[in-house]
Order: structure tokens, then C-alpha cells, then sequence
């Protein structure tokens, strides 16, 4: 149904501009008669104060025309000096408010109705070649606001998409530093390792006061690096072997191969567990590939032993003295704990490295030859001390920690994976790391009591490139991370990048349907602009169709007559059209937020008083 409000043409040429300059000409014609003409000087007042009063009429008739035109043009980026009264201001802001998303409005049909009109027009403004993008989608609202996202919103996770250059790390940057003004946990985890995301992180500790906070994490740079165990936070050991198998390719042929090495992965980790020792990368690869004899020989002496306690040493004189290698004397332990424990005590951990000792070294060293090249990459160099650290090394001296020590301390974590010099190598940091904080999430939501989750600090987690590093573990975050209050912020380039991870476009959608809250910057690919836009609800625009027409009769040629009809219509349309995502111009974006918010804004670029 048609409404019956009018419908004006908001993007004709401002005529009433036109006719003011006539009539403000008219005016001064009058003003200079009047001095030089000897007519009476009255009818020239008369005509002057006319002339004037039209002319002041079709000025304040032209006046929002004009500004609408001018509004076209777009708006300058925006530089935000953060300063210790900026600070507070923020933090008083985010206490009252929520997150402040930079200045924009809140995009509605009639909006909707203005950018369809101007689409539809001759009158478009042309585009700029110092400014990327269409300015003047920004111009549709005359009065600005300051945006905001209420706190309790944000745990409902947000994906953010835009091609690089849109702003995505101007955008993570706004968002980390009012986390670190919050004072509340703050992880990054960038697998280009961006300078500018990390260093702007360290001026927001320094700006709120706790410089110490910040820590970061860099294959590229080891040597300002801190070490951190990635393996250190698990529930059950099937934990460890499940991440460390996960780095290989899956799927298809390699399945069994994957299968045999979670289950080797598995039964050395228990080994090391029954020895009271904390496995790490650089153990893990050794009782792979070096063989599980030794390793063996120690879990069963600590399990024999425990039942009787004479026996190691009685094993032990016999093996000195006839000097026998260390397979016979896996052997020996073998024997006494199948005659003598396993009747009655038997031990399932010790019997998994029972069976990886006897099965055929040949059969087994071609299953777990895809796994050994993922290990020996996280596990040489300077990676081997970075990420499997020895806390009792004395002459490290850089800090040594792991992710729930860094959630509990309340740290300001970044983690550049440095995978554009070596992508192999981050992806399997970045899966280790979500599948870490992963196993922190299941901690906090199973052992934590009602009360101490409810004055527990929100844990901000911003993954940059997630397609990079996407694993299980992360989709699990974002499924029930917010039971531990987590809250994600995963950045992604296009809705194609998940597709190639995951295989499907079905699947690529589920993954983002679990973020509530969208954030989309310039974004070039016609799928993903149509998936953002589907969500919306669609609204009916008005336009006019004029007719006319002249008809003749063939027997009186002489006679003609004319038609002249003008006609109002509704057509069904997006409430934001999809191809305008493909002409943001840098900084700003388009926010489809939980509840059918769509928010139209725009970010700042947050500096130092000293840059």
C-alpha cells in the first residue's frame, strides 16, 4: 500500500538557489534605480523589500537542499588524540554506555529511500581521486552521533569483515584500547604480525598506566619474545593428542594416518604423565621419534614400583650384570607387569605405550611420518624454547608463562604468528593457542562456582585473518565461549575465506552465524555483500513514472491531442543496498548488530599526544 505522506525528489537541483540569485539581483537593480532615477523613491522601496523577502525565502528553502548536496562529499578521516583525560572520558563512557563504535547514525528505510533515490538519479556526485570509495553514503543523515554497543551485547561475539586497507586494524585497535582502559584480560592473535596493531597496543597500557601488562609473543623477534607453554592447559590428556593431530591434512586418505598419530600422540603423553612429568612439543617429539623404549621403561618402573617397591632394583642388578640393552629390559618390566600387575591392577595408560612398543617399527614410522614434520617445525631453533620452555632454566630470563596464567593476571596478550614469512608454522601456533585458551574456556565454565563466574573479568579475544587459523577449537569458542565470558572478535577478509577452509558455503555460513554481531568495512566480494544484506529486512521505496503522449487521427491529420499523467509507485527493495558495501570508503562501515540494529558509521584513527 502506498503511503500517503508526499513524496519530494530530495536530489533535483537546488532551483530555489537559482531563483534566489535572480531575485537578489532584482533587488540590487531596485537599490541602484532608486539613486539615479527621479521617480518617486517609494515604488523602488516597495520593490526592494519584495525583492528581499523572496530572495531571504528562497535562501532558507534552499538552504537544507544545499546542505544535503554538500553532505554528499563525505567526511574526512578523523584523528582521536588519546590523552589521560581522553582515557577517563572512555572509561566513564564504556561504564555508562558500553563500546563506542565511532560517530555515525542509525540506518533506517528512510535512509534507505534517499541512497535508492540517488541511485536511480542523473544527479550522482562524482567520486573522488583522493578518497576512496563513495563519501557520500555517509551524507544520507544530517545529524551524527556518537555510537555506542551496550557491554552486556558484546559477549555475544562480533565478526568484523573488510578488505585489507578498509580499517579492520583502526577498528581492533578502537576496540582494544577501550578493553585495556576496562582493565580486563586482552588477547590478540594476528598471524601477519601488524607492527602498528602491536605497538598502539602497547601505548594503550602505557596511556592507562600499567606499561607492564602488555606481553607479546613473535617468531620473528625471539629475543623480545616471552616463552609460553601451549600445551600447559588440558582437562584429560585425549586433549593433547587431539591438537597435536589436528595439525595434520584431514580428510580423505589421510585419515587413518591421523587416526594412528592422535592415538601414538596419546599414549606418549600418558607416559610422561605417569612419570609426573608435564609434557611439552620438544618431549612429545622425542618419545615419537626417538622411539617410546625409554620413556616406557620409566612409566613402568613408576607403575610396578608402586606395587612393589623392591623391584626396580632387583631389575636394575640384572641388567648390569649382564649388560643388556635398554629393548630387553622393556622387555623384563613388560613381562613382571603382565604376570604380576595386570590381573589384578591393570594400568590402560602404560598399556597404549605397551602396545606402541610392539607394533612393527616399519609400519609405524610410515604412519607417523606426516605428523613428525608439523612437530619438528614448532620444535626447532628458537622455537623450541619458545614454545616448549623449561621454567627451571635460570639463564632464560625472558618471562615464561602460559594462557590461563595470562587471563588470571588480567595480561594484555598479543601474539604475531609471523605467517606471511612462514604460514605453516603460524597456522599450527595459532590452532595450538585457540585450542589452549579453548581448554581455559572449558576450565572456567565447569569448575568455576556461580559466584566467582559472575565477578569473574570478561576475556576479549581479537583474531585478525581468522580463516589463518581456523581449527575446531575455535568455533567451539565461539559456540560456548560465552558461558566463560568470552568475548571473540573474529576479522575476516571475505565470506570465500571460510568456504576454503571449511569446504562449503553452508558451513562457512554457520561458522559466522555464531557471531550475533556484524561489522562490515569495504568488502569487494558479491556473496559476501549479499549474505550481510539477506539478514536485513527488506522495506518498499517510492518513485514517480511520468507519462505522455500525442495521438492523431488519420482522418482529420490537423487534429492532434496530447496526455501528460504522473504516477506513484512502491517497489520492494534492501533496506541497504548490497553494492554499496563494495564502495566504503576506508574507516567506515556498515553494523548489522544482535536485535536488528543496522548502525552506518564511521571510526576514528586513534593517536598518541606525541605522534
Amino acid at each position: 500500500m502506498i503511503s500517503d505522506k508526499p513524496y519530494l525528489q530530495s536530489w533535483r537541483p537546488v532551483y530555489e538557489l537559482s531563483s534566489a540569485v535572480l531575485w537578489f539581483t532584482s533587488m540590487n537593480i531596485a537599490i541602484t534605480l532608486m539613486f539615479f532615477s527621479s521617480l518617486p523613491t517609494v515604488g523602488f522601496m516597495v520593490t526592494t523589500a519584495l525583492c528581499g523577502t523572496i530572495t531571504l525565502t528562497r535562501l532558507a528553502q534552499a538552504l537544507p537542499r544545499w546542505q544535503r548536496h554538500q553532505r554528499l562529499k563525505g567526511k574526512k578521516l578523523t584523528l582521536f588524540t588519546l590523552t589521560a583525560k581522553q582515557c577517563q572520558t572512555l572509561q566513564q563512557q564504556n561504564s555508562d554506555k558500553g563500546v563506542w563504535l565511532g560517530w555515525g547514525f542509525e540506518w533506517q528505510r528512510q535512509h534507505g529511500q534517499l541512497a535508492w533515490d540517488l541511485l536511480r538519479s542523473d544527479n550522482q556526485p562524482a567520486k573522488s581521486e583522493s578518497i576512496m570509495g563513495a563519501g557520500w553514503i555517509h551524507g544520507m543523515e544530517e545529524h551524527e552521533q556518537t555510537l555506542f554497543q551496550p557491554l552486556a551485547q558484546v559477549q555475544m561475539h562480533t565478526m568484523v569483515i573488510g578488505v585489507p586497507g578498509s580499517g579492520k586494524t583502526r577498528l581492533f585497535d578502537l576496540l582494544v584500547t577501550q578493553a585495556v582502559l576496562r582493565n580486563e584480560p586482552v588477547i590478540i592473535i594476528d598471524p601477519k604480525g601488524d607492527h602498528d596493531l602491536a605497538s598502539h597496543t602497547l601505548r594503550s597500557c602505557e596511556l592507562s598506566g600499567s606499561q607492564r601488562r602488555f606481553m607479546k609473543f613473535h617468531p620473528g623477534f625471539p629475543a623480545d619474545s616471552i616463552r609460553i607453554n601451549l600445551l600447559q592447559n588440558f582437562n584429560r590428556s585425549s586433549e593433547l593428542a587431539s591438537r597435536i593431530a589436528g595439525l595434520m591434512p584431514s580428510g580423505g586418505d589421510n585419515a587413518p594416518f591421523q587416526a594412528f598419530a592422535q592415538k601414538a600422540v596419546d599414549a606418549v603423553v600418558q607416559g610422561y604423565l605417569l612419570c609426573g612429568q608435564r609434557p611439552t612439543l620438544v618431549l612429545i617429539r622425542q618419545g615419537l621419534e626417538g622411539g617410546v623404549t625409554q620413556l616406557l621403561i620409566r612409566a613402568l618402573t613408576a607403575v610396578c614400583s608402586s606395587h612393589f617397591p623392591e623391584v626396580e632394583k632387583k631389575i636394575a642388578s640384572k641388567s648390569q650384570q649382564h649388560k643388556v640393552n635398554q629393548e630387553t629390559i622393556a622387555h623384563r618390566w613388560i613381562k613382571l607387569y603382565r604376570e604380576q600387575i595386570m590381573p589384578e591392577n591393570p594400568c590402560t595408560d602404560v598399556e597404549g605405550l605397551i602396545s606402541l612398543f610392539e607394533h612393527d617399527r616399519a609400519h609405524y614410522g610410515k604412519m607417523i611420518a606426516t605428523l613428525l614434520p608439523a612437530l619438528g617445525m614448532l620444535t626447532g631453533g628458537p622455537l623450541a624454547r619458545l614454545l616448549s620452555p623449561d621454567p627451571t632454566d635460570i639463564d632464560d630470563l625472558r618471562p615464561c608463562t602460559h594462557t590461563a596464567n595470562l587471563i588470571e593476571q588480567n595480561k594484555v596478550m598479543y601474539f604475531g604468528l609471523d605467517s606471511l614469512s612462514d604460514p605453516m608454522v603460524g597456522k599450527a601456533i595459532g590452532q595450538l593457542l585457540l585450542a589452549d585458551l579453548a581448554a581455559v574456556a572449558g576450565d572456567r565454565y565447569n569448575y568455576s562456582s556461580a559466584h566467582s563466574q559472575q565477578h569473574s573479568q570478561p576475556i576479549n579475544l581479537f583474531v585478525d585473518e581468522a580463516a589463518e587459523v581456523l581449527c575446531p577449537q575455535l568455533l567451539s569458542l565461539l559456540n560456548k565461549g560465552r558461558g566463560a565470558k568470552f568475548r571473540l572478535y573474529v576479522a575476516t577478509q571475505t565470506l570465500a575465506d571460510f568456504e576454503a577452509q571449511l569446504g562449503s558455503e553452508a558451513a562457512a555460513e554457520q561458522f559466522i552465524d555464531n557471531c550475533n554481531h556484524l561489522i562490515c568495512l569495504r568488502t569487494q566480494n558479491p556473496e559476501t555483500q549479499k549474505f550481510i544484506t539477506d539478514k536485513l529486512p527488506p522495506v518498499r521505496y517510492r518513485y514517480f513514472i511520468r507519462n505522455q503522449g500525442i495521438n492523431t487521427d488519420a482522418n482529420r491529420p490537423m487534429e492532434f491531442t496530447g496526455n501528460l499523467s504522473e504516477q506513484q509507485l512502491e517497489e520492494t527493495g534492501d533496506l541497504f543496498p548490497p553494492q554499496l558495501l563494495g564502495e566504503l570508503p576506508n574507516l567506515e562501515y556498515v553494523a548489522r548488530l544482535g536485535g536488528g540494529r543496522l548502525l552506518k558509521g564511521r571510526i576514528p584513527i586513534i593517536c598518541s599526544p606525541e605522534s
